[in-house]
């Protein structure tokens, strides 16, 4: 009885020990912390200039923004959650800062500092995918980083056609 009250016992810590995430490295940690709070900007800020741009492209571009990187941060966050580590929940105090900045501008200044946010923000953000895809020590965060490379450079693209202002 006490042989089987002991195998009982390891099995319960192999099991318990099996559901904990594996310890992943703090540069993969901060990845996942630094690419939520860059999609939450992009949320932010695309909600925003659903309100206050004045130009159709502007719109239709945040529209985009809004749904794209809304789906990501999902997939982030499940991603996030499997290996125990937390997104953010809210974007970093300089992102903050930029968000403050456009809510007090309307029409043609919005569309312009937008249009630059959006341009600057991407370019950063596809920085950030592209060394996480490189040198990221989880494999699934790596595939992460690398399956949305692409759309970050398409975001990057269609936010450099925007028209000037």
């Amino acid at each position: 009885m006490r042989l089987v009250a002991c195998a009982a016992v390891a099995l319960l810590a192999v099991a318990a020990h099996a559901q904990q995430p594996a310890k992943i490295s703090t540069a993969d940690t901060d990845f996942i912390r630094r690419a939520s709070s860059a999609g939450l900007t992009e949320i932010a800020l695309g909600k925003l200039a659903a309100e206050q741009a004045s130009s159709d492209s502007v719109k239709k571009f945040a529209a985009r923004m809004v749904e794209d990187h809304t789906r990501t941060n999902e997939e982030l966050g499940k991603l996030a959650g499997s290996k125990g580590v937390q997104v953010a929940l809210a974007p970093e105090p300089a992102q903050q800062q930029e968000i403050d900045t456009l809510k007090h501008l309307e029409g043609a200044k919005f569309d312009r500092a937008y249009s630059d946010a959006m341009v600057r923000d991407h370019k950063l953000a596809t920085g950030l995918y592209q060394l996480e895809a490189d040198k990221g020590e989880d494999p699934e965060i790596r595939d992460f980083a690398r399956k949305q490379l692409p759309v970050l450079k398409k975001h990057e693209d269609l936010a450099d056609d925007l028209p000037p202002f």
